[in-house]
């Protein structure tokens, strides 16, 4: 069973991380940054930190501390989740980010994608993301493009223009959860597991 550091000093976060893990993954709580670094420098397993950005004075510097620990793979979670800053923060080598009460399937989903080598991003990023630096205006045709559906085709491209899944429904005119449907099916034929990758494959 794969361990996960839960890094917080916030009771309420580190109660919703362990009873959503629980049963899924071994679990370390640590909540003094020196007991993190002591603990990272005794291990040499792969190993996945849950960081709580709030229980840290700075997080820049926390990552710079955390750089040498190539067998450390990171995921910074806030209550507030906020764009821009998190834009920056992928750019100083986190897999993820999200909010810390994050819903229990989401994050399993979560940790299941940084298993597989893939980046989480929570949704108001990833758009910002796919319109910022992936979005081109000439696309080319992927070649998983002829396995899907007509409806699929145009939900597929409207996630390669950074839509959101309401903002996919409100123009397809179809129920959220219909989207969601959707997007799964997309998913599975392109073979990504995120909007990202399925932007990516348009360039």
């Amino acid at each position: 069973m794969k361990k996960i550091i839960l890094f917080t000093n916030m009771t309420s976060i580190k109660k919703h991380w362990q009873n959503a893990l629980f049963g899924k993954y071994l679990t370390v709580s640590i909540d003094s940054f020196d007991a993190l670094t002591n603990y990272l420098k005794a291990t040499e397993e792969d190993i996945i930190i849950m960081l709580d950005e709030l229980s840290v004075s700075d997080i820049d510097d926390s990552l710079l501390k955390l750089e040498p620990y190539h067998n450390a793979t990171i995921l910074i979670f806030h209550s507030l989740p906020e764009v821009h800053h998190a834009a920056q923060l992928l750019k100083q080598g986190i897999k993820g980010y999200e909010n810390s009460y994050i819903a229990k399937e989401n994050l399993l989903t979560m940790l299941k994608g940084i298993e597989n080598g893939y980046r989480w991003l929570f949704t108001d990023l990833t758009n910002f993301v796919i319109n910022k630096y992936v979005q081109t205006i000439d696309k080319r045709e992927p070649e998983f493009l002829h396995l899907l559906t007509q409806k699929e085709k145009d939900i597929a491209l409207m996630i390669a223009d950074g839509y959101s899944n309401k903002e996919i429904a409100k123009k397809q005119k179809i129920a959220l959860s219909t989207v969601k449907g959707h997007i799964r099916h997309i998913f599975e034929k392109a073979g990504v597991s995120d909007r990202i990758s399925l932007a990516l494959q348009f360039r």
